[in-house]
């Protein structure tokens, strides 16, 4: 015959250890979560308003062409050294020099 060691029913959660003031503060498995925040604006953008490009998070109306402003989407974007331009201003830049870099203004380093 087996002896199984009765379990407590009530639920045990870890503490931390007492604090200066004697205190304990519960942990809790679930944190608040700290919100994703969007580079063009530093303010904190939720799941709905959200578009990640180059692993960069933004609210959907601060993913603007640098040029234009005009508003982007991912089906409609060009990066370029962390900056984003709409298709038509990344095509007119590299008309304008025949070279991506110069035309975005980033020297080359020409021998």
């Amino acid at each position: 015959m087996s002896m199984v060691k009765p379990q407590d029913s009530t639920p045990t959660t870890a503490q931390h250890p007492p604090t200066e003031a004697g205190k304990r503060t519960k942990v809790t498995k679930f944190q608040p979560i700290r919100p994703e925040m969007c580079v063009a604006c530093q303010k904190p953008v939720y799941p709905m308003e959200k578009i990640t490009a180059d692993k960069l998070i933004f609210h959907k109306l601060c993913f603007v062409c640098k040029q234009c402003k005009k508003k982007l989407s991912i089906q409609n974007y060009t990066p370029f050294h962390g900056e984003f331009y709409c298709v038509f201003h990344s095509k007119q830049q590299f008309r304008k020099k025949g070279n991506s870099d110069e035309g975005f203004g980033v020297t080359q380093n020409k021998i």
